[in-house]
């Protein structure tokens, strides 16, 4: 049997000829995706825009709301306040009471005696002054301020 190459032309010419229609045939997804893709840019330049004008008006209002520096108030010190007073007692230490009333102003030292001085500040409205009188790291007198 003798092939006719004319025949066998013809042949593969009809056996490809669905797959060269099937590559020149556009998928309907292709169009889908280049609209989908269109409508991204669209958006992002839509984004792009926005984000320019919201840095703009952030940056123009900066000036305007920098906060204004405010003095944070002093806490009261632990010594003016009445029932930290009352809380001393004879026999306690040094420590113990620098722990309810604070550091003092001033501390006035002899041997074996020292006197912890809570006086206001030359700044103070109040003329409240008070002591606590310790013997060997022991309280022996207080005296407390006049509230």
């Amino acid at each position: 049997m003798s092939r006719n190459p004319a025949i066998c032309r013809v042949w593969l010419l009809y056996l490809t000829l669905p797959l060269i229609a099937m590559a020149q045939a556009p998928d309907p997804r292709i169009g889908e995706l280049k609209k989908e893709a269109a409508l991204l840019k669209i958006t992002i330049a839509d984004q792009e825009r926005r984000i320019t004008e919201l840095e703009r008006i952030v940056k123009a209002l900066q000036p305007v709301a920098a906060p204004v520096p405010t003095t944070i108030p002093a806490p009261i010190p632990p010594w003016l306040l009445a029932p930290n007073w009352i809380l001393i007692k004879k026999g306690m230490s040094e420590a113990q009471v620098l722990e309810i009333l604070g550091p003092p102003t001033s501390v006035d030292s002899t041997v074996g005696v020292r006197t912890l001085l809570y006086q206001p500040d030359s700044r103070a409205t109040t003329p409240l002054n008070g002591a606590v009188t310790l013997t060997v790291d022991r309280v022996t007198a207080l005296v407390p301020p006049a509230f």
